[in-house]
This record gives C-alpha cells, sequence and structure tokens, in this order.
C-alpha cells in the first residue's frame, strides 16, 4: 500500500502531465476528502498508509478529473471564504475573485455604513456563496437572495439551512431585482459577464457549468444593463450598487451608471490578481 505522501505525489504528477490547473493542490484535496483528513492532517502524517479502498476512491475521482470534470463537482462542494458550499451542475462553482465583493461589502458595512440593520439584495445567488458570508459576519442585516431557477435555488436552499441563516436570508425568484420587495442599503451583483462569442474558447472545465450562468450575451453586460435599468426603485436613496465585471467592462459599465445615477460616485476595486474587478456605485451613502 502506498504512503499518503507518495500518492499526494503520484496524484500530483498524473493531473500534472493531463495540464490540469493548480495540479498539486488538487492532488491535495483529492487525498483529503478520500482520507477524510483535514489540511494540517494532510502534513501531519505523511507516512501514513492510503488503504486499496481509498486508493480506489482516489481513482474514480482522478478517472472524472482527467476528463476536465471540475473537482468541485466531483466532491460535491467548493469552499469559498472559509465556507464549504454544496456545489453540482446546476449552479456555477463560486470563484476565488467573487470573495472580494464579499470582502468590500463587509468593508462599507463595518465602517461607516450608519443603517444599524441594512438589507442587501445578492442578485444571481446561485449557491448562496455571497449571502450566506454577509448573513455570518452581518447578524443583524436582512438578506434578499434571488435567482431565476428552482434548481438554483434548491442548492442556495440547502446552503443556507446548513449555515443556519435561514432566519436572515429570504430567497426570491424571478427577474433580477424584480421579487425585491422593498428599496435596500446594498444591492450585490455576480451576473453572467462573459461575451457569448468567447465561451468556446474558455478552459474545458467551463463547459461543464451551466452556459446561462456564464454568457452575459454579445458584449457580456445583456443582464448587468437590465439590472441597472431596474435599480433606480430598488436602491435606498444613498444605498450602494456592487457589480462584478470582467476588466474590460468598466469603461460600459461607468458610461451606462453614469447616464442611470448621474448624482453617484463610481469606483473600481482590484481582485487577488490586481485586476479591476468589482464596479461601484456610491448613491450617497458616507463610509470609511
Amino acid at each position: 500500500m502506498p504512503l499518503l505522501r507518495e500518492a499526494v505525489q503520484q496524484t500530483h504528477r498524473t493531473l500534472e502531465a493531463s495540464h490540469i490547473p493548480d495540479a498539486r493542490l488538487e492532488a491535495e484535496v483529492m487525498l483529503m476528502n478520500v482520507m477524510r483528513l483535514q489540511r494540517h492532517d494532510l502534513f501531519s502524517q505523511q507516512e501514513t498508509e492510503v488503504s486499496p479502498q481509498q486508493e480506489e476512491a482516489l481513482a474514480h475521482i482522478l478517472e472524472r478529473r482527467l476528463q476536465r470534470e471540475p473537482l468541485a463537482y466531483i466532491l460535491q462542494y467548493k469552499e469559498f471564504y472559509g465556507v464549504n458550499l454544496l456545489v453540482n451542475t446546476d449552479v456555477l462553482i463560486p470563484r476565488p475573485e467573487t470573495e472580494c465583493m464579499v470582502e468590500h461589502a463587509l468593508f462599507m458595512a463595518l465602517m461607516g455604513m450608519e443603517t444599524p440593520k441594512l438589507v442587501i439584495a445578492d442578485v444571481g445567488t446561485g449557491t448562496g456563496a455571497i449571502a450566506i458570508n454577509l448573513a455570518m459576519h452581518l447578524p443583524a442585516a436582512r438578506i434578499f437572495a434571488v435567482d431565476y431557477a428552482d434548481a438554483v435555488l434548491d442548492v442556495a436552499a440547502y446552503n443556507i439551512r446548513a449555515h443556519n441563516v435561514g432566519d436572515r436570508v429570504t430567497l426570491g425568484k424571478g427577474d433580477l431585482l424584480e421579487p425585491i420587495p422593498e428599496p435596500v442599503d446594498l444591492i450585490l451583483a455576480n451576473l453572467p459577464y462573459v461575451p457569448s462569442g468567447r465561451i468556446p474558447d474558455l478552459q474545458p472545465e467551463i463547459r461543464w457549468e451551466p452556459q446561462q450562468a456564464l454568457d452575459g450575451g454579445p458584449d457580456g453586460l445583456d443582464l448587468i444593463r437590465r439590472l441597472l435599468q431596474q435599480a433606480p426603485s430598488k436602491l435606498k436613496e444613498h444605498g450602494i450598487v456592487l457589480l462584478e465585471l470582467d476588466p474590460e467592462q468598466v469603461p460600459a459599465v461607468q458610461a451606462m451608471a453614469e447616464e442611470i445615477f448621474p448624482e453617484a460616485e463610481m469606483s473600481v476595486e482590484k481582485d487577488l490578481a490586481q485586476r479591476d474587478r468589482i464596479f461601484v456605485i456610491n448613491r450617497g451613502m458616507e463610509y470609511c
């Protein structure tokens, strides 16, 4: 029977030979999963033997991964901002860059938003990743999490229950902001923003994800354009909108936003790779 360190090394080599991104990290996650280990145990138990049953489970995961099925779909979970979330092929896999949206929303809420009980809309909630993290860190906030399909909302509902935030997060089904029953202080939207023509050129893992969660139309801005048109009646007088974008889309979105919210301040926050990622429309709320 191989030792844990040998299994990690061999899995890493196999993934790397097939040009799988983040091969070493994925090898470690696979072994953590089949051996039921926490990350710190992965390094303290290097000489532990991998049983035949564990080898078989690893081989099954590896076979699927070599077909370029995303590891998150194989394992049926993805960590986002320190929280494990159920994922399946009905929902987009949460990305690390979206964590920047959560961080910026928390920064604004904790450092200056004067409203003691914020009302927040998470539009295109998917797994519920954004809404759940905001609910966990802002226990006084009320959050509306909206998406368009029952299958997507089923995943979000499971994750909301699993993290015990159902008293703070209300799910809604419908077109963007339409299901939101009242004006809100903060709108967060991670909507499809990939231009249709670019989707065939994305990495192979993308074909496993729901295209409707990726395809933003010819310029990638179809849903963002409609959300901005809906926003004036759904955003409080001093509210804020956060939009995740491709950096190339910032000038076009800024032009649209300035037309719809001529009184608002516009800014852009960078992601972990220092690329323009989060577009901010501040209708007048002051924060430090």
